[in-house]
């Protein structure tokens, strides 16, 4: 199928930023399901799962094949899909599949599922046409009554270095806003719960995460990964020139590979939330 209006399909650059960025918050992602308390037998959904998603940690918690349970993994882009289906088929996750098709029309049955999941999906650029209240409402028909919806999405607000350094925040303001024009929300995180709240959870509750990167961290590279995937939207919306946004990423760089500077991740928000029985 064809993506969204506004999807840019991914290059192999891009893939390697998303897998880093799957094994670096896969802790969290964890901790999450801990929290849920996904057990053996359910039925989960894994929307705009990319290459890793959480396939795998979902496979291992829904057991074997007898119990019943599964993993779908949802996806659009034809890098993502065929990375997904690689990781499915090297770790034998026998109870886990992807599927092509899009996040808000996944074509799946309604009311099916014991977990709806996905992350940074509301960052992302969207696309327009009220993508995000469609995202919502498919996450809602998917789940089964008493079943649970969830959402992880970033917050800039603690994405930092210290001591300060000027090129950072600039650069993050330009990331910020480049996603801000593609339709996305970077600092979607703050509205996730009232979001959930206003569709009609019950039981929203909220986890919040943000990493110290130590020296050498590959994650502290992270605004320089992102500009390499804004860049042409950064100079379409003159944003910036290209010779200030090289010397932006080049300061970065220099941040990076400092020891003696602390780098600080964005928030992850996790929320999730009851689907009434009523």
């Amino acid at each position: 199928m064809s993506p969204p209006s506004g999807y840019i399909l991914l290059s192999p650059a891009e893939l390697s930023r998303l897998r880093l960025q799957a094994a670096v918050w896969e802790p969290e992602a964890e901790a999450l399901l801990d929290q849920i308390g996904v057990a053996h037998g359910w039925r989960c959904v894994d929307l705009g799962c990319g290459a890793v998603g959480i396939l795998a940690a979902l496979a291992r918690r829904i057991g074997p094949e007898e119990e019943g349970g599964r993993v779908i993994g949802v996806e659009t882009d034809p890098l993502l899909l065929a990375a997904a289906r690689d990781l499915i088929a090297a770790e034998g996750l026998t109870t886990a599949e992807v599927r092509g098709t899009d996040t808000v029309a996944t074509g799946l049955p309604a009311r099916s599922f014991d977990l709806v999941h996905g992350r940074f999906l509301l960052a992302q650029p969207a696309g327009g046409g009220g993508r995000e209240r469609r995202l919502l409402a498919e996450m809602l028909r998917l789940t089964r009554p008493g079943g649970i919806v969830a959402l992880q999405e970033p917050d800039s607000s603690a994405w930092s270095c210290w001591p300060p350094r000027p090129e950072f925040d600039e650069l993050k303001a330009l990331l910020l806003e480049a996603c801000r024009l593609g339709g996305g929300d970077f600092d979607a995180g703050r509205r996730v719960h009232a979001l959930f709240r206003e569709i009609g959870l019950t039981d929203v509750r909220l986890r919040s995460a943000v990493l110290g990167l130590p020296p050498r961290h590959p994650y502290r590279r992270f605004p320089i990964m992102f500009a390499a995937c804004a860049r042409r939207r950064i100079l379409a919306a003159s944003l910036a020139s290209e010779r200030a946004l090289d010397r932006l990423i080049a300061a970065c760089e220099a941040i990076a590979a400092d020891d003696s500077v602390i780098v600080q991740s964005f928030i992850v928000t996790q929320v999730w939330g009851r689907k009434p029985f009523l």
